[in-house]
């Protein structure tokens, strides 16, 4: 194991993409094998000092900031141990990137389908935070292609969990031969979610620790399943000339139940107009795109551009102005227009000293409409003060809403709208956030949703696996 103490080195352990500043540690350790995490983690458990877990740095809360104690790096824990192509599942080591496992599986004609933006992430942070991205839409989050996960306990000790092992009881209990663990009393919204602890009746013993951000455990070994590759897709940005088009078009795609469309993405003016740089032929007029992705198969090979254009036509946009993806080169080029969209905000938080602010809500699909014309009237108000980008997956009603103020002293404001954008999910019955997880900047957002009792509830959670309040320190909730 490597252990660096020098400031120089840590430094750019105290980053990520949240902007937040203000970290510290006095030692960076970077481990090569369970043991070494095993003893580590017991030594500090014994002497009371914090650990906090880094992985890709690509997080937006501030999960892996550390304020004290030590860093535990996942950097060298990146092997992909086996690719199983008849059983179609994947063993990794949480320290692999999602560029690393995709291209590892597409050899053997397979895909993991989560789609989380940034491919540079590592599928241990993916997990902790139940990541998800634009093809949730069609398969899921994280969670939902999870096999098994081996966990390294504060205490040293290593568990290795598959699924329908342990399920939680009538009671709301998990009753293990090393503690009795009563759940919390909240109810989750149905919906992609990565906001506090997993909980859900009769739920599996092995999804407490998906989503739990790096406070319960470390997790070395994740067994992926996968499917097979998609035979081929077609891809199109298509541009409109207001925003009640685009979204118009995708609710009246959605209503057909397409079964083979695996993502909408919507992109705002002001998202077309920050990318107008890099990407000078967006059309001028836009005021909203939609880019969606199609699986192409028999079914619907002879049909699916014929079906497009109709209803594009519908909501005032055509195929003649798209950008389509029908080879591979127009699909990568497409793929790194939306995935630009990112950096640009964090680049842009960056230029204007600010931590982000953003919204990772999601809503019912029956109150989408709802609360994107509650964004739309209160940032309308606030335009003079406030920057705005709206922009992430309708398909799943997921709108990431980025507000930066122009001016120091308008930076109160942009956070009370933030809040008010929280309270306004939580009565629609939405969730605070749907796949970046809460960390260290988001704190107020979980108690909106779930109130006091709810956090207390789940720090009673983790002082059955974390009495010593060691790990991931301050992340999802204040210990």
């Amino acid at each position: 194991m490597l252990n660096k103490t020098d400031p120089s080195i840590i430094q750019s352990y105290l980053e990520d993409s949240s902007n937040l500043t203000g970290g510290s540690s006095d030692e960076l350790v970077i481990p090569e094998n369970d043991q070494e995490i095993s003893k580590f983690f017991s030594d500090c458990n014994s002497n009371n000092v914090p650990i906090t877990m880094h992985g890709g740095g690509t997080g937006t809360t501030g999960g892996s900031i550390p304020f004290g104690g030590k860093i535990l790096s996942t950097e060298k824990l990146n092997k992909i141990i086996n690719v199983d192509k008849a059983g179609m599942f994947a063993v990794v080591e949480p320290g692999a990137t999602l560029a690393e496992i995709e291209l590892a599986v597409k050899k053997v004609g397979l895909l993991y389908p989560p789609d989380p933006t940034e491919k540079n992430a590592t599928i241990g942070g993916n997990v902790a935070t139940n990541a998800s991205g634009g093809r949730c839409f069609r398969f899921g989050s994280t969670r939902d292609w999870i096999r098994r996960l081996k966990i390294i306990l504060p205490n040293g000790n290593i568990l290795n969990l598959k699924r329908k092992l342990i399920t939680l009881d009538r009671k709301n209990q998990f009753d293990l031969p090393f503690a009795n663990i009563t759940m919390p009393s909240y109810k989750m919204p149905s919906i992609k979610n990565s906001a506090g602890y997993f909980n859900a009746p009769g739920m599996d013993f092995l999804d407490l620790f998906i989503g739990s951000e790096g406070t319960l455990c470390l997790i070395s070994e994740i067994e992926l399943a996968l499917r097979p590759a998609l035979a081929e897709t077609f891809d199109l940005v298509t541009f409109f000339p207001a925003e009640k088009n685009a979204v118009d078009f995708v609710l009246e795609s959605k209503r057909q139940k397409d079964g083979l469309i695996n993502f909408y993405e919507f992109f705002d003016e002001n998202t077309l107009q920050m990318l107008k740089k890099s990407y000078p032929h967006i059309p001028d007029n836009a005021k909203a795109a939609i880019y969606v992705e199609q699986e192409v198969n028999e079914s619907n090979a002879k049909t699916y551009l014929d079906n497009w254009g109709q209803l594009l036509e519908k909501y005032n946009a055509s195929l003649d102005n798209c950008w389509l993806g029908t080879d591979a080169k127009q699909k990568e080029d497409l793929s790194k227009f939306r995935h630009a969209i990112p950096e640009h905000i964090n680049e842009m938080f960056k230029q204007y000293h600010q931590v982000k602010l953003a919204t990772d809500i999601a809503v019912p699909e029956d109150k989408f409409i709802e609360i994107f014309n509650f964004y739309v009237s209160e940032l309308r108000t606030h335009d003079s003060q406030l920057y705005s980008i709206k922009f992430g997956h309708i398909g799943d009603n997921h709108l990431h809403v980025n507000l930066i103020a122009k001016k120091e002293e308008d930076l109160p404001l942009a956070k009370e709208l933030i809040m008010r954008f929280v309270k306004k999910a939580v009565e629609l019955g939405g969730t605070v956030s749907a796949e970046h997880g809460i960390g260290k900047i988001k704190h107020q957002y979980l108690k909106e949703m779930y109130g006091e009792n709810g956090i207390k509830e789940m720090i009673n959670v983790k002082k059955v696996f974390d009495p010593n309040l060691i790990l991931g320190r301050n992340n999802i909730f204040t210990v």
